[in-house]
């Protein structure tokens, strides 16, 4: 079994976020914002007002969309796209699948299949043993992988509205700070406040959208399109085993039906 991984008989896709490509992104990213400050005084780039403006408002908007469970599901799956795909136990599952095509045993071997329990081989034997095929099979397997994958669709949707809403928000307050300008010209020590509330919103609203919100939604869809090839490929290797226990459920059958005939 091993000789084969190593050979490549048994391509089982694991794709991570390799940890120099992530350190290299995230210098990337800060090398944006470095140059294009001066950073002689980190203060001069905090406004109160500005922050609360945009990331309360950006969040708020996104909240208003969709709701909070969205959006905790979203930074969840964000975290777990750092370990790659698939996850240890569908790992072990396509590791099992591997083992019992390649020693010729059955899906009984390994699972009972009394009753549906969510885990993928012991609810394919189940289904088997109430008399489905393997297309009936298939296409409840597909059901139930297109709504995770509409759920993941989600939280990219939900992303792709923040890179939008951000930078909306940015030019908000960039308007309503210049209106403030005008409005105070007659006294010149209320004009730093409005233009550093105009400015700073514009900066924060472009950098959540450009380098926060889009990069995620972009490393979300590549965890998502890899999650959907995995489960295509698990249901190649689940027809095999499904196919080669149909041929033993027909075999056990005519036996029983010679020895009655008998």
């Amino acid at each position: 079994m091993e000789e084969l991984r190593q050979k490549k008989y048994l391509a089982v896709t694991k794709r991570k976020f390799h940890p120099i490509s992530i350190v290299l992104g995230i210098v990337g990213i800060l090398g944006v914002v470095v140059s294009v400050s001066t950073l002689k005084d980190l203060k001069q780039y905090l406004d109160i007002r500005s922050v609360v403006a945009i990331f309360g408002g950006t969040f708020g908007v996104l909240l208003f969309q969709f709701n909070i469970r969205t959006l905790l599901g979203t930074f969840k799956l964000l975290l777990q796209s750092f370990w790659g795909i698939p996850d240890k136990e569908t790992m072990q599952l396509i590791g099992q699948l591997d083992q019992a095509i390649l020693q010729r045993s059955h899906l009984s071997t390994l699972r009972e299949g009394r009753e549906l329990n969510g885990d993928f081989i012991n609810d394919a034997l189940y289904m088997l043993q109430q008399g489905l095929i393997y297309e009936e099979i298939e296409t409840f397997f597909n059901a139930k992988i297109a709504d995770e994958y509409q759920i993941r669709e989600r939280y990219v949707d939900l992303l792709l509205k923040g890179s939008t809403v951000a930078p909306g928000l940015g030019l908000f307050g960039t308007v309503m700070g210049l209106i403030g300008v005008l409005s105070t010209l007659s006294d010149p020590s209320q004009i730093g406040p409005s233009m550093s509330l105009a400015l700073m919103t514009t900066a924060y609203g472009a950098g959540l959208g450009s380098l926060v919100f889009i990069p995620m939604a972009g490393r979300l869809e590549q965890h998502n399109f890899t999650f959907l090839e995995i489960h295509q490929q698990m249901l190649s290797k689940l027809k095999i085993l499904v196919s080669r226990e149909e041929r033993r459920f027909d075999r056990e059958l005519h036996v029983e039906d010679m020895e009655r005939s008998a």
